[in-house]
């Protein structure tokens, strides 16, 4: 008597997770929200940012995309005065001089750079 309801809603819980599966590897580097991504572009998740690496030369025009569920911002460790800062599903960008070398960026907002929010900057 419950046999056929039981699969018709086993078939539809597998159903659904299948198509969240498809829907989150799916993601790719043309984000649907905000267009293909540019160079400098750095996509803010919680907790992570992608690209984790960015090479650039030394005027350094980045952009945040915060396709996470809570605010995030960018800030470049020993740049005094540079910060990106997005709510979810906004961006920001900015550009900055750099002198060549190696730089850190990283969320600011507690935990987040403890928690893997950080990447490297490196400007020839």
């Amino acid at each position: 008597m419950f046999g056929a309801a039981t699969t018709v809603v086993g078939f539809f819980i597998v159903l659904a997770v299948g198509l969240s599966l498809l829907v989150f590897l799916g993601r790719d580097n043309d984000d649907r929200e905000f267009g293909p991504l540019l160079p400098g572009t750095v996509v803010a998740d919680e907790f992570s940012y992608q690209p984790s690496r960015i090479e650039s030369g030394t005027q350094v025009e980045l952009v945040l995309r915060n396709r996470g569920a809570v605010y995030h911002d960018l800030r470049i460790e020993g740049v005094d005065g540079f910060s990106l800062t997005a709510l979810p599903g906004e961006e920001d960008r900015a550009q900055v001089d750099l002198t060549p070398g190696r730089y850190v960026f990283y969320c600011s907002i507690p935990g987040h750079r403890a928690s893997g929010m950080s990447g490297s900057l490196l400007v020839s």
